[in-house]
């Protein structure tokens, strides 16, 4: 029971870092849209 537990908080802790990590990618992602247009 407690493993069950243990897995959904870790899986909880991983969602929220997915959504920390897009909240800081999706605002890089014109810039960087832009940076490969200027290399290419």
């Amino acid at each position: 029971m407690s493993h069950s537990e243990d897995f959904k908080d870790s899986t909880g802790a991983g969602s929220i870092l997915l959504v920390i990590l897009a909240m800081v990618l999706f605002p890089l992602l014109p810039m960087l849209m832009g940076w490969f247009t200027i290399l290419r």
